[in-house]
């Protein structure tokens, strides 16, 4: 039977991640502490740590390397690149996240209007993002009751072109 003819397998969600860290402490703080994710248990005994947005038992699971290694290789070579968490459902909800995560001593990098990254103690880049659809429904609504706030219709694309449309003439 050629593959061609065999249907695809139907993938229903991602069930977690797991990634080798070096330091679980350190990691803990990361993953529990700023990005306020529920620690939900260990294994291997105490070699490695379970932590869950809320849906699943675990989302993220972080691992004691056994081994010395290079760790994130530069973007653009195979691998992992960045795993991404949704932080809320406006460009407030963006803000707050970066000002919690600079209150932390971390830089963010590669911004875009709905999004950031940072990186976590074993140099994994974590994208931590809004909803463009959720934060345009918000904004849209912001606008027509009067309450949105200039200073997002005038730095972010998305919102400029809500803008546009929700002013536009009728």
């Amino acid at each position: 039977m050629r593959a061609a003819s065999i249907p695809a397998l139907k993938v229903r969600e991602l069930g977690h991640v797991s990634l080798f860290v070096r330091d679980l402490e350190a990691t803990r703080r990361f993953y529990r502490d700023l990005l306020g994710l529920r620690e939900t248990g260990t294994g291997k005994a105490g070699r490695i740590v379970f932590f869950s947005a809320g849906r699943h038992h675990h989302d993220v699971s972080c691992e004691l390397a056994r081994a010395e290694g290079p760790g994130p290789q530069p973007k653009g070579v195979p691998g992992l690149y960045h795993i991404a968490f949704e932080v809320g459902a406006s460009l407030d909800d963006l803000t707050e996240a970066r000002r919690r995560v600079e209150a932390h001593g971390l830089q963010p990098f590669g911004e875009t209007a709905q999004s950031f990254s940072i990186r976590d103690p074993d140099g994994h880049e974590i994208e931590l993002y809004v909803d463009s659809r959720r934060c345009r429904a918000t904004l849209t609504r912001q606008l027509r009751s009067g309450s949105a706030r200039t200073r997002h219709i005038a730095t972010t694309p998305i919102t400029s072109a809500v803008t546009a449309t929700a002013n536009a003439p009728k």
